[in-house]
C-alpha cells in the first residue's frame, strides 16, 4: 500500500499548503505550544487536547467499561446549544455502544468530544449521545 499524497488547500490563506484535517501531530504541537507561542485559555486548551485525542484521566476513561473499548474522536452536531455531559451513553439503533467523555468547541472542527466505543463501530458511523448526533472518527493516524 503506497502512502497517500497530501492534498493541497485550494484557496485562502493556506493555499498550496497540505490539507491538515485532524492531523494529530499538528494538534499536539498546538496543544503544547499554544497558538503562535502565545498563552491560551483553558477552553481552547481543552479543545486542542480533545482534537489531539489525549484523554483526561477520570473523565475520558472508564474502569468499568469492557477492556476492548477504544478511544475515538467524535464530531458532535452543532445545532444544539449545550454539548452532552461526560458519561452520556452513546447508542446505535437503540443499543448502547459506548460512552461520551469530555467535549469542547474547537476553533476549526466545531463541537468535538472523546468517546469510548466498542471496537466494531467503524469510523464514519453516526451514533447518538442522548439526542445529539455524533460522527465517529478514529484517533491518531487512522482518521476517516
Amino acid at each position: 500500500m503506497t502512502p497517500a499524497m497530501p492534498v493541497p488547500v485550494p484557496d485562502g490563506p493556506d493555499a498550496g499548503q497540505p490539507w491538515h484535517y485532524g492531523d494529530p501531530l499538528r494538534e499536539q504541537r498546538r496543544f503544547e505550544q499554544g497558538f503562535w507561542g502565545e498563552p491560551i485559555g483553558v477552553w481552547a486548551k481543552e479543545a486542542l487536547r480533545i482534537a489531539a485525542c489525549q484523554p483526561r484521566p477520570g473523565l475520558d476513561d472508564d474502569p468499568s467499561a469492557p477492556p476492548d473499548w477504544q478511544l475515538r474522536l467524535v464530531h458532535l452536531d452543532g445545532s444544539v446549544e449545550d454539548l452532552p455531559p461526560v458519561g452520556t451513553p452513546l447508542t446505535l439503533d437503540g443499543a448502547t455502544v459506548g460512552r461520551l467523555g469530555t467535549t469542547a468547541y474547537h476553533y476549526e472542527l466545531g463541537p468535538i468530544g472523546l468517546a469510548l466505543l466498542a471496537p466494531d463501530i467503524p469510523g464514519g458511523t453516526t451514533v447518538l449521545a442522548g439526542a445529539t448526533a455524533a460522527l465517529v472518527v478514529y484517533c491518531g493516524a487512522h482518521l476517516m
